[in-house]
């Protein structure tokens, strides 16, 4: 059992969307095998920790941290400034936190494995002793999440910023990757060009899951024509496909099938539906619980065009045994069989053909989703997921005490070799 240390942007429970799902079951898996103490930032729309029972019973310890730029304007301009002038990205001076980072190297002092839940987190590493083990959760591919971003943003303003932050965020991210000992990712296509940023530092691949056990898929045929979308507004490439969804595809479904409606899951903030589609727009919200919307959906859709990592929400529908119909970004990090297990659509045309034939065939449809859900539960558990990320934590200690004894026999000159730090790409 070792000591380790998690340091997360914001509390991981209750775990209501994809950042703090998947923080909260590498975590939970991490706490059944070793004593957690954790430090968070606390958002201000985090739940209050008199909310956070079953987080505080599974940890050593948990104290939280507010995030200055979200109480001060002033804080918040510095991280701006400084995120041009300075030598760090934006959203890493947004975190800065010398009260935090110096609760972090103290607790550090009695830790066996700093565990950095987001990237823009490192610097919080500052100060801390060299020797001691770090593993990074690599969410996405940042710099190149920015980088689709920039390209796809309207403003001129917000572009031209985004623009001078893409090649800033890489190289904080290569830095970031060769100061971990070891990276999780969500996918192999992410292994790889994080392995490409730093070919020395092992990644290993740590999908995101899906709780199977708690989820009932609902039996019976949707009563209604619901095409269903879950993902808040907030995080670009959501918003992005959103956009295109009503602008491209919904009307030519509509054009066959007035009856439909489309059902967007997920805070809107402020997100705008066009007149003409308003009768057959709902915009839900964030709900509490997915499951009676999720249960009374015909299809679920996936229109994203950008975006890295793996989609909970694709994982949630395959979990409630809903055909989906989904792009190959929206899909991307998940063993889907094609024709079999969702239906792949990359264009306008194809995509609304696609949501029509599962439609006008409930057959084919039920057959997908039952198809999708044995495969959900076969590889995205949970259960098998923290089983694989508590692998990645042993092999990183295992390693650091390598290259540690290494450097004490070499320092007592009783051996001139080192273990060398890093290893070809591992999944």
């Amino acid at each position: 059992m070792a000591r380790m240390l998690a340091l997360t942007a914001r509390l991981p429970y209750p775990p209501r969307e994809g950042h703090q799902l998947r923080s909260w079951h590498i975590l939970r898996a991490a706490a059944r095998a070793h004593d957690v103490t954790l430090l968070s930032f606390q958002r201000d729309d985090d739940a209050p920790l008199d909310q956070c029972g079953p987080l505080r019973d599974m940890l050593a310890g948990l104290e939280t941290f507010p995030v200055a730029a979200q109480h001060s304007h002033a804080a918040l301009l510095r991280a701006l400034v400084m995120g041009v002038v300075g030598t760090k990205p934006f959203v890493a001076e947004k975190y800065a936190c010398a009260q935090m980072r110096d609760r972090a190297t103290e607790v550090a002092r009695q830790s066996d494995l700093v565990h950095v839940d987001i990237l823009p987190l490192m610097p919080l590493l500052d100060g801390m002793r060299e020797a001691i083990t770090v593993v990074l959760n690599a969410h996405n591919v940042e710099h190149a999440l920015l980088r689709q971003r920039a390209e796809v943003e309207r403003g001129w303003g917000a572009r031209l910023f985004l623009r001078t932050q893409v090649a800033k965020l890489e190289r904080f991210e290569r830095d970031a990757c060769r100061r971990a000992d070891h990276v999780l990712s969500c996918s192999a296509d992410d292994a790889r060009q994080l392995s490409a940023l730093a070919p020395d530092t092992p990644v290993s691949i740590v999908p995101n899951g899906v709780d199977t056990a708690s989820i009932v898929p609902a039996r019976g045929a949707a009563q209604r024509v619901s095409i269903v979308f879950v993902g808040q507004m907030a995080w670009f490439p959501n918003r992005d496909g959103m956009e295109w969804f009503l602008a491209e595809i919904f009307p030519r479904i509509l054009a066959q099938r007035p009856d439909a409606q489309f059902v967007h899951v997920g805070k809107s903030d402020g997100f705008r539906v066009p007149a003409a589609l308003r009768p057959s727009v709902r915009l839900a919200g964030f709900v509490e619980d997915l499951a009676p919307i999720v249960a009374d959906a015909t299809v679920v859709v996936v229109p994203l065009r950008a975006g890295s990592g793996t989609r909970l929400k694709v994982l949630e529908a395959m979990a409630f045994a809903k055909p989906i119909v989904t792009t190959h970004v929206g899909a991307e990090g998940i063993d889907l069989a094609p024709g079999r297990e969702a239906l792949f659509a990359d264009d306008a045309p194809e995509f609304a053909e696609a949501v029509l034939h599962l439609i006008a065939n409930p057959g084919d449809a039920a057959h997908m989703g039952r198809a999708a859900r044995e495969k959900a539960q076969a590889t995205y558990d949970w259960g098998a997921i923290g089983a694989t990320a508590l692998s990645a934590y042993a092999r990183a200690l295992q390693s650091t005490a390598e290259v540690n004894a290494g450097r004490a026999a070499h320092a007592s000159g009783s051996s001139p070799l080192q273990p060398v730090r890093g290893s070809p790409l591992r999944t």
